[in-house]
Order: C-alpha cells, then sequence, then structure tokens
C-alpha cells in the first residue's frame, strides 16, 4: 500500500473515530474523550508531519459540520501533534527504523500530552465559569477520570499501530537487519 493509501485510510479512520461520543458528565459541560488522536499521532510517526495537520484540519471539520464534538476536543490532539512535531525536528524519517521502545516511548508522550491537554482546557473553563478554589478542584476530580481514560487509551494503542505502520511504510536497504557475529 502506498504512502497516499495510509494517509487516506488513518485520516478517514480518524473522522469515524471522531463521530463517536464518548463523553463523561462534568459540572462545566461535557468532557469529550477522543480517539482519534490516536490515528493522528500514528500519521504524524509513520507517514509525515505535516499530513498529519491536514488530517487534523479535516478531522475538525468534520467534527464541526456533523456538530458532533466541540472546538475544544481537538486542541488536545493539536498539543500531542506539536509535541511530537518538535521531537522529530517537523520531519519523518522514514530511513531510520522505528524500535519498539521508542514506539514505547512515544506512546507515552503521546497519552501523557493528551492526558494534561484535557485537564489543560477543563482548568480554563473553570476559571471561566466560577473563582472559587473548592469549586475549581472539585471539577477537576471529577474530569481526572475521562482524562486518565483518553491519555491510557493513547498510550495504549500508539505503539502497536504506529510499527505497524512503518513496517510497511519505512524505506529498507540491503544491510538493513545487519547483526554482529
Amino acid at each position: 500500500m502506498k504512502k497516499w493509501g495510509w494517509w487516506i485510510s488513518l485520516t478517514v479512520l480518524a473522522v469515524v473515530v471522531s463521530l463517536i461520543e464518548w463523553r463523561t458528565a462534568i459540572p462545566t459541560g461535557t468532557l469529550d474523550v477522543q480517539i482519534a488522536g490516536v490515528f493522528l499521532a500514528v500519521l504524524c510517526l509513520s507517514l509525515n508531519v505535516m499530513w498529519s495537520y491536514v488530517s487534523l484540519v479535516i478531522v475538525a471539520i468534520v467534527m464541526v459540520l456533523m456538530n458532533v464534538q466541540n472546538g475544544w476536543t481537538v486542541l488536545p490532539i493539536l498539543l500531542s501533534l506539536i509535541i511530537i512535531s518538535v521531537m522529530l525536528r517537523w520531519r519523518t524519517s522514514l530511513d531510520v527504523h522505528m524500535t519498539h521502545s521508542q514506539a514505547i516511548n512515544f506512546g507515552l508522550i503521546v497519552g501523557g500530552s493528551q492526558f494534561i491537554g484535557m485537564l489543560l482546557i477543563v482548568a480554563v473553563q473553570t476559571m471561566m465559569m466560577t473563582t472559587k478554589w473548592d469549586e475549581f478542584l472539585a471539577v477537576l476530580e471529577m474530569a481526572l477520570p475521562g482524562s486518565l481514560l483518553n491519555g491510557l487509551l493513547d498510550c495504549l494503542l500508539v505503539p502497536p499501530l504506529n510499527l505497524l505502520v512503518r513496517h510497511y511504510t519505512e524505506k529498507r536497504s540491503n544491510n538493513y537487519y545487519i547483526t554482529k557475529k
């Protein structure tokens, strides 16, 4: 499968998954658990950094037009894509083999940034709605399980999907699997 085919299929998967509504009720409204970030992070790590941003725009437009999720949902995904892009120096090198430990580390980074991003969004919404410190902590406490679920799902799903896609997209040379004797 060519790179364009992988890009189209991962973008379609991200759009389909973004239409699924997993919500946690909190006093400031609802917290949307968004798994579309998994496919966008895999796209960024396995194909091309800029294509992942194009896919993020497509997913955001579909979410707004279908009125399924709110615009705040895209911000943690954007945060994780920016962090990955900075770590990759804004380019995805398909000449270098990604090891399992590197994929796991990227999964942890994506999951952690999604978790922190969702908590920051809830914190901003809570500060806009209330000024009492007790209410602020109570709302963050209620948002913790949904944010943690999103972060853990990203940590769990990004490494195997990333390794699967990179298996088909990495450029391999004749001395790819050289071992020392």
